[in-house]
């Protein structure tokens, strides 16, 4: 079985993953780690404090580990690098609460309202429905336990379809994240 967990960063990927690792007993695998671990980028990107994968590297190396393993949970952010999976999960949060989350991290403006512009936008569950023809079950895990977001994948319960620009809180929160973002491009 190939388990994907992915999501913006900061909705719980790493916890749901190894949680699951640890009650399904298969293996983990942390895409964003083997990337950097094989070098499979192109730069590093200061700004974003990010790297720029190479894509076409990062498929040919995952085609070979799940030729390896099929027992196995996926971390990943970009849900399209994957080739194969029997159950896709992408994680969501309440953008206000992501943003928070990642100002306590410490992270960049800029990378803060990027990230919390994409779980908005859906981006990550729009990629990953693309990739997998539209199987992908959404779980909003602002106000659950770990033990209920474990439960709903495991029963196959799905949000299906979060759409967060539907609170006009939201929509008045993504126009001072687009005006973070774009300051910056102006400055450049």
């Amino acid at each position: 079985m190939i388990i994907v967990i992915s999501g913006t960063p900061g909705v719980g990927k790493t916890i749901v993953s190894k949680e699951l690792v640890k009650r399904l007993n298969l293996k983990y695998f942390h895409l964003s780690q083997f990337v950097i671990d094989k070098k499979l980028y192109i730069e590093y990107d200061e700004e974003r404090q990010s790297y720029i994968i190479d894509e076409d590297k990062v498929k040919d190396e995952l085609e070979k580990i799940l030729k390896e393993s099929d027992n196995i949970v996926i971390e990943a952010i970009y849900p399209s690098l994957i080739p194969k999976a029997d159950i896709v999960v992408v994680l969501r949060k309440n953008p206000i609460v992501l943003y928070n989350e990642l100002k306590n991290r410490g992270w960049s403006k800029l990378k803060i309202a990027e990230n919390v512009e994409a779980e908005i936008l859906g981006v990550i569950s729009q990629e990953a429905k693309e990739a997998f023809n539209g199987k992908v079950c959404e779980i909003d895990v602002t106000k659950i336990s770990i033990d209920q977001i474990i439960n709903k994948i495991l029963n196959k319960e799905c949000d299906y379809f979060i759409d967060w620009l539907s609170d006009t809180e939201i929509q008045s929160f993504l126009e001072n994240l687009d005006n973070i973002i774009s300051s910056h491009e102006n400055n450049i």
